[in-house]
C-alpha cells in the first residue's frame, strides 16, 4: 500500500506540475513555497477552478485569495527558524504542493510538503560549509515479521571502509505514523550529525533509520501485545546482521548506541533495556511508553492523540513495567553507559515519562533526566534531543565489551 500510494502522488504531482505552467505550457510557472529574509513564507497554487483553497499546517490554517490569473497565494507572519509541514486543502481535498519537490511522507500516505525557515544564525540542523555524509536506502524481505521493508543508513563524511577502526553506529528510531524515512527528511538526522562531526563534537558514527513496525499493517496494528516484542526480534536478528555485513560498523556493544521519538522512544528502550549484551547507549525522546504490553487493560481509553500525547495525561501501572521488564535489576544495567530520558513539560506523555523514571530509582538504576520546558510532542525539540545526545555517544573510555 505505501508504494501505491507512493506512485499515486507521482502521478498527481506530474499532472499538477503540467497544469501549474512551465516551458511551452503557456501560463508562466508559479513559485511555491517562497521564503522570505524576515521569515515570512509565501504559498502559491494556481487551481483556476476552485471555489476554496487554504495552506494547512505550518502550526495555523491560511485562507488562500485567488487572484485575476487563477493563482491562490497567502502569506504567513513571521515564521522562527525550523522545518515546517504542510499541504493544501483544495475544496476539500488535500494535497502536496506540486511546485515543492521537498515533503515528508508518511506509513500508506503521501504526507506532507517540506518548507525550511532559516534564521539569520546557523541551525544545527541547517547544512553548514564543510563535507557532507551519504544515506543510502535498502530494502529486505522481513521473515519474522512477514512484510517488504526498507532502513536508510547514514555514513559520516570520510567514511573509509577500509580504515583499521571500525564506525560506531546509530540505531535512531520514528514516531508512530511516520515511516524510516523521516528522521533524515524533517528530523534532518544526517544534517545534525554532519554538523556536529565536523565541528568535532561528535564522532563520527554511522547511523540506521529502520521501518519502526512490528506488524505489517503498520501504525493500524502499533498498539498490539506483541507488536514492540516482535519489532525487537527483527531489529536484533534481521537489520543489525545486515547492517555488520555491508558496513565497517563495531560489533563491540560499547559502539552501539539505540534512540527514538515517541513510539522509537519506547521501542529504544524496550531494545536497549532487553539487550544490555548488545548496547551500551540508550536515548529516548518524549517516549510512548503507554505502548509497552500492559499488565492489565487500561481503565480508560487513551485520550484524543493516541500515542502522540496531544491530549491529557497518560499513565501506566507499576505492574506494567514490571511485566515489561521483569529480569531488569540494577546489576545488569550498570553495563549502560547511558540511559537518557527526555520529554517535553507539555507533552502529555511526560506524565508517563515521570511514571517509568520513578520505577527506574525504585530499582535503582541510573538514568539521565531530562524535561524541556515549553514543548510538547514537536520535531523542533526531538532535534535538539539528538543534537545533545549525539555528543554523548561513544566517548566514555575502558574495556571494550563485544
Amino acid at each position: 500500500m505505501r508504494f501505491q500510494s507512493a506512485m499515486l502522488l507521482c502521478v498527481f504531482v506530474g499532472w499538477n506540475a503540467w497544469a501549474q505552467g512551465g516551458p511551452g505550457r503557456g501560463a508562466p510557472p508559479v513559485k511555491s513555497p517562497e521564503v522570505s529574509p524576515d521569515g515570512r513564507v509565501t504559498f502559491r497554487l494556481r487551481a483556476p477552478e476552485a471555489s476554496q483553497v487554504a495552506v494547512a499546517g505550518i502550526g495555523q490554517r491560511l485562507a488562500m485569495q485567488k487572484d485575476d490569473q487563477g493563482v491562490w497565494s497567502a502569506t504567513t507572519d513571521p515564521l522562527k527558524p525550523d522545518i515546517y509541514t504542510y499541504s493544501f486543502n483544495v475544496d476539500g481535498a488535500t494535497v502536496n504542493d506540486p511546485r515543492n519537490p521537498y515533503f515528508k511522507s508518511g506509513y500508506g500516505s503521501a504526507g506532507q510538503s517540506l518548507v525550511y525557515v532559516l534564521g539569520s544564525g546557523p541551525s544545527v540542523w541547517a547544512p553548514a560549509e564543510g563535507p557532507r555524509g551519504t544515506v543510502a536506502h535498502h530494502f529486505y524481505k522481513s521473515e519474522i515479521i512477514g512484510d517488504n521493508r526498507d532502513f536508510y543508513v547514514y555514513t559520516p563524511p570520510g567514511y573509509d571502509a577500509k580504515r583499521k577502526e571500525p564506525y560506531p553506529v546509530l540505531f535512531l528510531l520514528h514516531g508512530l505514523g511516520d515511516d524510516a524515512a523521516a528522521w533524515t527528511n524533517v528530523g534532518a538526522a544526517n544534517v545534525i550529525l554532519d554538523n556536529l562531526i565536523n565541528r568535532g563534537a561528535a564522532k563520527p558514527m554511522v547511523m540506521v533509520n529502520t521501518l519502526g513496525y512490528g506488524t505489517s499493517d503498520g501504525p493500524a496494528g502499533a498498539m498490539g501485545a506483541n507488536m514492540i516484542p516482535t519489532f525487537t526480534r527483527a531489529l536484533i536478528e534481521e537489520v543489525l546482521p545486515q547492517v555488520e555485513r555491508t558496513y565497517h560498523v563495531s560489533q563491540d556493544r560499547t559502539q552501539r548506541a539505540i534512540a527514538g521519538l515517541s513510539m522509537g522512544g519506547a521501542e529504544s528502550l524496550y531494545v536497549g533495556l532487553h539487550n544490555t549484551d548488545r548496547f551500551a547507549y540508550i536515548g529516548s525522546f518524549s517516549g510512548a511508553f503507554v505502548m509497552w504490553p500492559r499488565a492489565s487493560p487500561p481503565s480508560a481509553s487513551p485520550p484524543s492523540g493516541g500515542a502522540r500525547g496531544g491530549r491529557g495525561p497518560q499513565t501506566m501501572q507499576d505492574a506494567d513495567f514490571d511485566k515489561n521488564f521483569p529480569d531488569l535489576t540494577a546489576k545488569s544495567a550498570s553495563r549502560l553507559r547511558l540511559v537518557w530520558i527526555a520529554c517535553g513539560l507539555d507533552d502529555g506523555l511526560n506524565t508517563v515519562n515521570r511514571q517509568f523514571k520513578t520505577w527506574l530509582k525504585s530499582k535503582d538504576i541510573q538514568f539521565t533526566d531530562i524535561e524541556v520546558p515549553g514543548y510538547a510532542h514537536v520535531w523542533p525539540l526531538w532535534r535538539e534531543n539528538l543534537a545533545a545526545l549525539a555528543p554523548l555517544l561513544f566517548q566514555s573510555g575502558g574495556k571494550s565489551e563485544k
